[in-house]
């Protein structure tokens, strides 16, 4: 989780992540940033339970996480992008960028054409 630290930049207004990335000390940086902490929690060997005001926010979080990850999915799973295919930088490029417009073109096929109307 070291490399997250140095994603946080200090313009973002929140910052999302799953429970591997919630730590006290990363709480307190976003705390002195500025920035709402959007991180999941998880229960640990002194609270092995969570309480359910912190089950219900980490259902709220999780939703919003939903909608950003769920690209990536797709990428990987259907466009077969688990690793990349290509040695430099520029191909590899070009590949994500090909994969997010056909994604971009499926999603948006989807919302002109809803399933019923495509089925008639």
């Amino acid at each position: 989780t070291e490399p997250a630290d140095e994603l946080i930049c200090g313009d973002e207004k929140a910052a999302y992540g799953d429970q591997a990335y919630y730590t006290h000390a990363r709480h307190d940086r976003l705390a002195e940033a500025n920035i709402k902490d959007r991180l999941m929690r998880r229960a640990n060997r002194h609270h092995p339970e969570l309480p359910p005001r912190q089950k219900l926010r980490n259902r709220l979080i999780a939703k919003v996480r939903a909608a950003v990850e769920r690209p990536f999915a797709v990428f990987k799973e259907h466009y077969g992008m688990r690793r990349v295919r290509f040695f430099n930088l520029a191909a590899n490029r070009t590949q994500c960028m090909l994969a997010a417009c056909a994604y971009n073109l499926r999603t948006m096929i989807g919302a002109l054409f809803p399933p019923a109307e495509r089925r008639a």
